[in-house]
């Protein structure tokens, strides 16, 4: 069964940044997306009125950590509604009908003689990755000052840094794209629970025993002799409602973006539990050579529980024996035609979401 990718609207940890049309105190656009922005670290300091006493604490903190901010490598912005005068310690940007701070999470409101509408309350700032995806949304609480929020930006700024960090890569590195958060800590601990919980009937191995099912099921999957593996199959539309509201804000952009390829429909998803010995034929596969797979363009792997299981790596063995283990919740993407093993279980078992993604063509 296949299904029509849908695009789910929202914001949160995770989600890609949307085009604001913010601008520049001079006029010109801003955008993260932008060439000459994107693959940096971002701070939007969303100020809403930079004269209320909320909003001169933040840019008092953020100014005294400015250094650490630098050499981070980090870019901070500060946006503010209508047209705010003055001098200030960052680039100020202009969200003149304020949608941009209403998303940020600030709610708006009218003020008189600035052309344009300020959000109220306390500033929020978003950290946004070097892909453009939302890595932080921060508030301070009532009472509390700027330095809270400045000291939690840069909490959450050290571990992008540090991932980010330049080593060698293999010359025989294969064609993979790996997309970190598409799923959340809650995420993968809710799909956990319904394999363990839910479709707890098994079918015998084959497409074909799940025509027409919408209630979830299990079966195992014997390929090439291994008997450490049982999928979970998602036929409930609310589940397939949940994945669909993460894959497709935030990893079908990412295909596109990568490989010039517009996803619009998937496989039944499934949740994969490998535990035990392997067993059988171990060698690797890909997974679009008998013909009613032939359609496949993509596959994709979420573990659910990386830090709780040891093995499992996949191996790109046309290209070189290196080991892939994204963190829970990250998504590595890669050809169908590719060929991949996913190396035997050592201890411990895992969770993963699994898709196969494609198109019109």
């Amino acid at each position: 069964m296949t299904t029509q990718m849908r695009q789910l609207p929202s914001l949160d940890v995770g989600d890609i940044v949307p085009k604001w049309p913010l601008r520049r105190r001079n006029g010109d656009p801003f955008d993260v997306h932008a060439d000459a922005e994107s693959g940096n670290i971002h701070v939007l300091v969303f100020l809403g009125d930079p004269g209320a006493e909320a909003g001169r604490a933040a840019v008092q903190a953020f100014s005294a950590e400015r250094d650490a901010f630098d050499a981070l490598g980090v870019r901070v912005r500060l946006v503010v509604s209508g047209n705010a005068g003055g001098d200030f310690p960052f680039p100020v940007l202009v969200d003149t009908d304020g949608a941009a701070s209403r998303m940020a999470g600030l709610a708006a409101t009218p003020l008189p003689g600035l052309g344009g509408r300020v959000a109220g309350g306390n500033p929020v700032i978003l950290v946004v990755a070097p892909n453009q995806h939302l890595a932080a949304r921060l508030r301070s609480e009532e009472g509390s000052t700027g330095v809270n929020l400045a000291e939690a930006a840069l909490a959450a700024i050290r571990p992008l840094a540090d991932r980010r960090r330049a080593d060698l890569v293999p010359v025989m590195h294969p064609p993979v794209l790996v997309v970190p958060d598409v799923f959340n800590d809650a995420d993968c601990k809710r799909l956990i629970n319904i394999y363990a919980m839910q479709g707890n009937e098994f079918v015998e191995p084959g497409h074909n025993q799940l025509q027409g099912r919408t209630t979830d099921c299990k079966m195992r999957i014997p390929d090439y002799g291994r008997d450490d593996r049982i999928d979970h199959w998602v036929c409930s539309a609310e589940t397939n409602n949940v994945i669909d509201g993460r894959i497709g804000p935030r990893l079908i952009p990412e295909i596109q973006r990568a490989f010039n390829y517009r996803v619009t429909r998937h496989e039944r998803y499934r949740i994969a539990c490998y535990e035990g010995a392997q067993k059988g034929s171990k060698h690797g596969h890909r997974d679009n050579t008998q013909p009613m797979v032939a359609h496949r363009r993509f596959a994709v792997t979420i573990n659910l529980n990386s830090d709780e299981y040891e093995g499992a790596e996949i191996r790109f063995p046309e290209f070189s024996e290196a080991l892939y283990k994204p963190p829970a919740g990250a998504a590595i993407v890669f050809s169908c035609s590719l060929l991949h093993e996913v190396m035997p279980m050592r201890s411990g078992r895992r969770f993963a979401l699994l898709a196969f993604l494609f198109g019109e063509t």
